[in-house]
């Protein structure tokens, strides 16, 4: 990839050589024990997270009153917004454990019956309860999301070279990942490391479908890769030599993130992965400067074979899950879930029932058809608003509005300049993140630590200030 650059941003450049070794030791090691769904990598993630955190803190002291600051109304809604985002698990999980006197509590929306067992059970009064009702998973939920705070603020505060080098980083994590999968779906069925694969491949996750969702995130890093090692940094000719061969090699990383996806045999991460492709394919490449880039036709038609051969390649995995799945989302037990946890928000509204509290309140509402232990909603956003209630909308809609304001931003430039590297890169980023809040809709991958991480750090780099990287200069033709 290839970017041109400027100058230092005042909110950008802060993340220095330690910082960045943290942040690719946290990316790296994040799916590699299950997803990092697990107590041991959890805590691990959440130690790192903090020394990146801390580093990233005193650099910032050090170097911001340097810069310049921003001093419009637009970048302090801005700077404001993101700052938010980027620490919202803890400021959210911090008003969830803000204590409240006991007989206002028992008058909250959906505490009731709560209060009436606890007066049953004599539990010991001690004038106050906090707003969740599982304190000890809030706090849980807390510092778990330190490591998502460490990777937005990562991708948000590194300089334009250091984001490259991480990205380029997650591709080939991902890549990895995706070889690993294959191999269990053919000479090595027994690198599963303890997980139950049943014929699909699922990386070192847990389960297949977060495994098809972290890699469908980098597809179109992917295909960013590719197509910028299509060219040359100053004559933007087709690359040859050295640069035709780096073009091979990301071609060949394409073809293997997309065949693994579909060897999952996950629906919700293949149809996410081609939507974002497809998008991908006809956004980066439509215009360079002001002129028309016609090479957007042969990427176009070699991602498309790539495709296809990879669909050759998984096409049985993902059709074995159509046949043999009879309980699937749209007839079976997930849908009931996505019910029950919805009955559950509303009965909690607007205060929530605390993050981290599915597993144990969900039970009140569990559907009489549903079979065994639920432990999450198979869709994020009905679970986060049964626990976050009014905060989580509130989240939801900062969010929005921020992409919003990026996407317009980024279609500026776009019509001004051509979609220069450093946009095409914030763009693929935002389509990687697009990929995971699609599928999100029937799973809850953003459950999973090292898919929340992946989508905390794509969501810092996608909001990004537009004025850190300037479009290049076009090349003047070369004199005969």
């Amino acid at each position: 990839m290839r970017l041109a650059l400027t100058g230092p941003s005042p909110t950008t450049g802060l993340a220095g050589p330690v910082a960045i070794g943290a942040g690719l030791l946290l990316l790296g090691l994040a799916p590699l024990i299950r997803g990092g769904n697990r107590h041991v990598a959890l805590i691990l993630l959440e130690w790192l997270s903090l020394i990146l955190l801390l580093v990233l803190a005193a650099r910032a002291m050090v170097l911001a009153p340097r810069r310049p600051v921003a001093a419009g109304r637009s970048e302090r809604f801005s700077g404001v917004g993101v700052g938010a985002l980027a620490l919202a698990p803890l400021w959210v999980g911090l008003i969830q454990l803000t204590p409240v006197p006991n007989q206002l509590w028992a008058e909250l929306p959906g505490r009731a019956s709560y209060a009436e067992v606890l007066a049953v059970a004599e539990v010991p009064d001690v004038g106050y309860r906090v707003l969740s009702l599982v304190p000890d998973q809030t706090v849980v939920s807390l510092l778990a999301g330190l490591p998502l705070s460490a990777a937005f603020l990562l991708a948000f505060l590194c300089s334009a070279r250091q984001l490259v080098l991480l990205v380029k980083a997650l591709v080939v994590f991902a890549v990895a990942q995706a070889i690993l999968g294959l191999l269990q779906m053919g000479p090595f069925p027994g690198l599963s490391f303890g997980a139950a694969i049943g014929g699909r491949a699922i990386g070192t996750f847990a389960n297949p479908n977060h495994f098809a969702s972290y890699i469908a995130m980098t597809v179109p890093l992917a295909i960013l890769a590719l197509r910028q090692s299509t060219v040359t940094p100053r004559e933007r000719a087709p690359a040859k030599g050295g640069r035709q061969h780096l073009s091979i090699l990301w071609g060949v990383g394409l073809f293997l993130l997309l065949s693994a996806v579909l060897a999952s045999g996950s629906r919700g991460g293949t149809v996410t992965c081609l939507v974002v492709t497809l998008l991908a394919v006809l956004w980066f490449p439509m215009r360079q400067g002001h002129r028309r880039d016609h090479r957007r036709w042969r990427l176009a038609g070699a991602v498309a074979l790539l495709a296809l051969v990879a669909l050759a390649v998984g096409v049985d995995a993902l059709m074995s899950r159509f046949e043999s799945d009879k309980s699937g989302y749209l007839a079976g037990d997930r849908w009931q879930m996505v019910i029950g946890a919805w009955h559950a928000a509303v009965a909690f509204w607007p205060f929530g029932s605390g993050l981290g509290s599915f597993a144990a309140v969900f039970p009140t509402f569990h559907p009489a058809g549903v079979r065994g232990f639920v432990e999450h909603a198979h869709n994020d956003y009905v679970e986060l608003l049964m626990e976050g209630g009014l905060l989580a909308v509130a989240l939801w809609a900062l969010a929005l509005t921020l992409s919003i304001r990026q996407i317009a931003a980024l279609v500026r430039r776009a019509h001004r300049h051509g979609l220069d590297p450093a946009s095409q890169l914030q763009a693929s980023c935002g389509l990687g993140l697009l990929a995971v809040l699609l599928h999100s809709w029937v799973d809850f991958n953003l459950r999973i630590p090292a898919n929340a991480m992946l989508a905390a750090f794509l969501l810092g780099a996608f909001l990004r200030p537009p004025s850190v990287e300037t479009p290049a200069k076009p090349a003047q033709p070369m004199p005969n």
